[in-house]
């Protein structure tokens, strides 16, 4: 049976957001109907996971954002892996393989949008008005993105298609052992409420917000424990809340981890901090887990969280009522455990990986005109 040629380029592959939805993405597409292939203008330890999972990877190496050494390298890979659709994640990676794709007479192009930037960025969408016709499809992960994109490039909703992020509840399922050991490891006992903090140390997550709201917390509602896994460029902000000897007590820093759903296990309340997302993978994980969430009323963030059903919202940069929530819920494990079963039921009805491959296969399939039950006949 003749396969659809698929390869998702994307800017690095450290573990991350983006990154994981690839990861996930490239290891679920059914193998009868997709060959699939991944590159990535950068490494990162998701090459290994990619590689463990038998999809094949290719990192270029490029060294700085105006490396343009690597084109002819992704050009050539392009034409002798034959590829029949190029999909591309994130800015840098996308302006790369539009320009790839084209040299090396690639028929089809998705790329997909996984934040609402809030930062100053017009090159990114004047990028994606250039080259619209190079770009059959700009997939969002959120409404709220899809709207923030076709606000800021003023391209008409044909050009767009939402995709939300999915998860695997099966993967969060709580471990009662792991809770246990954990919680021995970090000395939180019986009656101490962990908040989890999961996520890059980088200035869309603000961890000082994070850190200051649950220091307050802390002295309004007592026993409360920290646990933060994550590193970045924002690594210094809890190098120095750490320096205190009384905060390095009750907040544990973990650096990147590879056991998020022991974490998960192991915490009671989930808190997510962002100045802006897109659709955020780590608290849909922790609902996935069944742990009550705690975040900011930001893009994306608010189509995952249900305020008041699956969990509490307030304004970005608001560390007063940040850490009042946060005191709140820790004071009421009735109202924690009522939230995340509300979440956990929420991801598996909404926010399912399996409809998210499904939605890309489709895709792929409608934009590259390719009928599967055509090319199984040989056709």
């Amino acid at each position: 049976m003749r396969r659809l040629r698929v390869c998702q380029l994307i800017t690095e592959l450290r573990p991350a957001g983006a990154e994981r939805c690839v990861y996930e993405l490239a290891r679920r597409l059914d193998r009868r109907r997709f060959a699939v292939h991944v590159a990535a203008l950068r490494g990162g330890a998701v090459a290994d996971w990619l590689a463990a999972a038998g999809v094949g990877v290719t990192v270029l190496g490029v060294r700085g954002k105006l490396d343009a050494a690597r084109l002819p390298t992704l050009v050539r890979i392009l034409r002798d892996q034959r590829v029949d659709l190029l999909h591309t994640h994130l800015f840098h990676a996308d302006l790369v393989g539009r320009l790839a794709a084209r040299a090396a007479g690639v028929g089809h192009l998705v790329h997909t949008v996984h934040v609402a930037e809030s930062r100053w960025r017009p090159w990114q969408y004047a990028w994606a008005r250039i080259a619209r016709r190079w770009c059959d499809r700009i997939v969002c992960v959120s409404e709220a993105v899809l709207a923030h994109h076709a606000r800021k490039t003023h391209l008409p909703g044909s050009c767009y298609q939402l995709i939300r992020n999915g998860i695997d509840p099966t993967a969060y399922a709580r471990d009662e052992q792991r809770r246990r050991e954990l919680r021995g490891e970090w000395g939180a006992e019986a009656g101490h409420v962990v908040l989890a903090f999961v996520g890059r140390l980088d200035y869309q997550k603000n961890v000082g917000m994070f850190l200051q709201a649950a220091r307050l917390a802390r002295q309004a509602a007592g026993d409360i424990r920290a646990v933060i896994a994550g590193d970045g460029p924002q690594r210094p902000v809890v190098e120095q809340f750490l320096r205190d000897a009384d905060n390095a007590r009750w907040v544990r820093w973990l650096g990147h981890s590879e056991d998020v759903p022991g974490l998960l296990s192991a915490a009671d309340i989930f808190v997510q901090s962002s100045r802006w997302e897109g659709l955020p993978l780590a608290p849909a994980e922790a609902m996935a887990a069944g742990l009550p969430v705690i975040g900011t009323r930001v893009t994306g963030s608010t189509e995952l969280v249900v305020e008041g059903a699956t969990g509490l919202l307030v304004d970005s940069e608001d560390v007063a009522a940040l850490a009042d929530a946060i005191a709140k819920l820790a004071d009421d494990a009735q109202r924690r455990d009522r939230l995340g079963s509300a979440g956990k039921r929420r991801i598996i009805e909404h926010f399912s990986i399996d409809a998210n491959v499904a939605a890309h296969e489709s895709l792929y399939g409608a934009v590259a005109g390719f009928n599967f039950a055509q090319a199984k006949n040989g056709k």
